[in-house]
């Protein structure tokens, strides 16, 4: 039946349901021959629909998740309810994308079970001739995706180049892999490590060592897995994606940068979206917890508001210059700021240089300012009661002072909390997580080292000191909390912001993330300066007995 999939009739789904055989097919199947059919419906009809066919207790809530939760293979035409058809490309590539997807596991793999979605991408990735991007929010499991197709290239004799960003994600892969392919040579480059695909057939590189030498060994077929590929969109470090790769699979949270990499780099090379899981998909498999998000605003002090107003007019004016006189690009944020990284680096004596390191030192100083806001610090000591009713949490700051001020403030309340950042040697971060696992340690406060690539044990209130306008940055940070907990008890997200600033959500900030949340997250609630540490444990207390 899957073979023919794609030519199955309202008549044939009939005949599915008179033999109960619709109650064994996942949703998204069944959407995609009721939209091959009939383009157009909203979610009303497709229920309706669904409904006659013998699953009677279905919502619009089940269908709208498994909508939104598929994005690669449905589309809509934002009308009020949304009128929803196959995605480009979709019809034509769903009967191959059944028939890959009753392929059976590589040989070579003793991994656990994959879970639904995980097959489901890889089979799309299968069907697009093996390019493109699986796109799945931090938490569902992405890497599983990758190590499938690690292991499918090794039993077809090809050699695979794992990139990494760094070493914790060096270390990380190369056990994952070790134990879910016990049999495969799996060898380690950069960060002290020379292996090579000349005697192993998987390699994990570090991507700006990958970037100095040719890795793929010549005639030798071979696929690329680049881990965090939204990061290779820059110059130099598109240097590792070698075109001798037939096979490429790009694994991110989000598929976006804030500059002209994706369209310079990575589409060429990897191509667009093909799979992955999204919010949606993630509750209704149970793969993440239920979660509820609040965002915490603050006031400057006198002077601290003097201070940032200070360095924010300096970085405004100086931008206007290096846009109008300087020719730095306006947009996107991430080609301004890398023209003005390189102008920085020119002479003392020309303008244009003394221009981008003055912008440069003022727009640090904002951050500064805004990251080590005192207010922020007593929210966060009235949030000391919520930490210490949890089981474990994290808190998220933009630097390393921020962070210790962060971990020192929960000590003086009576929590147990350690701040983890790049100054801890290997062996001390891994002791820091290992005491976090144990319980040993309530919370981890850490700047960006906890965004990317820590494999941080199950927590479950995470704490943003510092907002970010990155979608994808706010994406993976939640993602550190969501995994499900043994009880069903939804997971606490908590942003802090200092009100009037660009950390505001009235002013613009999170404004997709936001979005994104709206159907999916339990509750979102704003919570003013005057919010006390006993509302928020009560909110925190409501969200645990809903469970």
């Amino acid at each position: 039946m899957e073979q023919e999939a794609a030519e199955v009739t309202t008549e044939d789904l009939d005949q599915m349901r008179k033999g109960n055989d619709v109650q064994r097919e996942p949703m998204s199947v069944l959407l995609r021959h009721l939209l091959a059919e009939q383009p157009g419906q909203n979610k009303r009809q497709l229920v309706a629909r669904l409904q006659r066919m013998g699953l009677s207790g279905l919502t619009t809530t089940d269908v709208n998740r498994a909508l939104y939760a598929n994005a690669a293979s449905f589309a809509h035409d934002g009308a009020t309810p949304p009128r929803w058809r196959l995605a480009t490309g979709a019809g034509h590539d769903f009967a191959a994308v059944l028939a890959a997807a009753a392929t059976a596991l590589p040989k070579c793999y003793r991994g656990k079970e994959p879970r639904a979605w995980q097959i489901e991408a890889l089979a799309a990735w299968r069907a697009q001739g093996r390019r493109g991007v699986v796109e799945a929010v931090t938490g569902t499991g992405k890497t599983t995706v990758g190590v499938l197709a690690a292991a499918a290239a090794v039993d077809a004799g090809e050699r695979v180049l794992v990139l990494v960003p760094g070493r914790e994600l060096l270390d990380q892969w190369h056990d994952v892999l070790r134990h879910a392919l016990p049999g495969v040579r799996v060898g380690r480059f950069g960060d002290g490590h020379g292996d090579s695909l000349y005697d192993h057939s998987i390699l994990v590189a570090i991507v700006h060592s990958a970037a100095r030498y040719p890795m793929l060994p010549l005639g030798t077929a071979g696929l690329l897995v680049a881990d965090e590929v939204h990061r290779y969109g820059a110059p130099t470090f598109a240097y590792a994606l070698e075109p001798g790769f037939g096979a490429r699979l790009g694994l991110t949270a989000t598929y976006a940068r804030g500059d002209n990499g994706l369209v310079e780099h990575l589409e060429p090379y990897f191509g667009r979206v093909v799979a992955g899981c999204s919010y949606e998909r993630g509750l209704t498999d149970e793969i993440l917890a239920p979660f509820r998000v609040g965002f915490l605003g603050v006031h400057f002090t006198p002077d601290e508001q003097e201070r940032h107003d200070e360095y924010d007019e300096r970085a405004r004016a100086l931008r206007r210059r290096l846009t109008f006189d300087h020719g730095c690009p306006e947009e996107p944020f991430g080609e301004f700021i890398g023209a003005v990284n390189r102008l920085s680096e020119g002479s003392a004596a020309d303008p244009r240089t003394r221009d981008a390191r003055n912008y440069l030192t003022a727009f640090s100083k904002r951050r500064q300012v805004l990251a080590e806001c005192r207010s922020k610090q007593e929210a966060l000591a009235s949030l000391a009661l919520v930490f210490a009713t949890a089981d474990r949490g994290l808190v998220f700051s933009e630097t390393k002072v921020s962070a210790e001020q962060a971990a020192d403030v929960l000590r003086w309340n009576g929590v147990l909390a350690e701040a983890f950042t790049s100054d801890l040697q290997p062996d001390d971060r891994k002791d820091c997580l290992t005491r976090f696992k144990k319980g040993h340690v309530k919370v981890l406060a850490g700047p960006r080292l906890l965004d990317e690539g820590i494999d941080v044990p199950q927590a479950e209130v995470g704490v943003v000191m510092a907002g970010s306008r990155s979608k994808r940055q706010m994406i993976q940070r939640m993602g550190r909390v969501i995994r499900p907990k043994e009880d069903g008890r939804p997971a606490t997200f908590i942003v802090l912001y200092v009100s009037g600033t660009g950390e505001d959500p009235d002013n613009g900030a999170h404004e997709d993330f936001r979005e994104q949340l709206l159907d999916v997250a339990q509750d979102i609630v704003d919570f003013g300066p005057d919010t006390s540490g006993a509302d928020l444990l009560e909110w925190y207390r409501k969200g645990r007995l809903s469970i």
